[in-house]
């Protein structure tokens, strides 16, 4: 028969060669699951893979999914040194199905959140916030925002933002005030009017000025 005289055809080799390819197979998929689990013991079989392309990482949130939304306020000084009402910096775009396909910018809610989680973190560990990177790239976010988006940027002098901590849909959720900044000036007279440090002689010192209240961040 075809088949028969096809097996009987086959080398001892390639069977060999078949068996090894299948057994291989077999230990990349067991140890690409058991990397997938919880437990961070499992993570010792990525030391195998120096490059870090064969066994891939698919656990996505998990342990600990995202559970809280994060929010950036801001508000603005004037040159009389008067501080303005807090003011959105952040929106979360709502969802439809062309996301799947096309979402640019989830790219931008995606770093600001990354970003956020930096502050809780290095909040928790008691390390120093202003003058860290997160710090700078969260100034710089917001001085960008109000460069476009505020009518009062001519006549803005300074700004101190706010990153607040909801619980999204859980609406009966208290909102957490992650970490208040200090006034930081503005020099429209550079050359991208980059933040620079606190803000000298502010009528309302950042240590006086609370978070602020629901009704102000809707």
């Amino acid at each position: 028969m075809p088949g028969a005289m096809r097996a009987a055809r086959t080398s001892p080799g390639r069977v060999w060669a078949a068996r090894a390819a299948e057994a291989g197979f077999a230990v990349w998929l067991g140890a690409t699951v058991l990397s997938q689990h919880p437990i961070r013991t499992f993570d010792r079989l990525r030391r195998y893979d120096r490059m870090n392309v064969l066994i891939p990482n698919w656990r996505f949130f998990a342990p600990h999914p995202a559970q809280h939304d994060c929010h950036l306020l801001y508000r603005t000084l004037s040159g009389t040194g008067e501080a303005s009402l807090w003011k959105r910096a952040s929106t979360i775009t709502g969802r439809s199905w062309t996301h799947v396909v096309w979402d640019p910018a989830r790219r931008r809610e995606k770093g600001f959140l990354d970003l956020c989680n930096e502050f809780t973190n290095r909040t928790n560990k008691g390390l120093e916030l202003t003058g860290s990177v997160p710090y700078r790239l969260m100034a710089a976010f917001v001085l960008r925002h109000i460069r476009h988006s505020d009518p009062d940027w001519p006549d803005i002098t300074g700004y101190q933002f706010l990153i607040v901590q909801s619980g999204g849909y859980e609406e009966s959720e208290e909102l957490r005030y992650r970490f208040t900044s200090p006034f930081v000036p503005v020099t429209h007279d550079a050359p991208d009017a980059r933040p620079r440090g606190p803000v000298e002689g502010s009528r309302r010192r950042p240590t006086e000025a609370g978070p602020p209240r629901r009704a102000e961040t809707e």
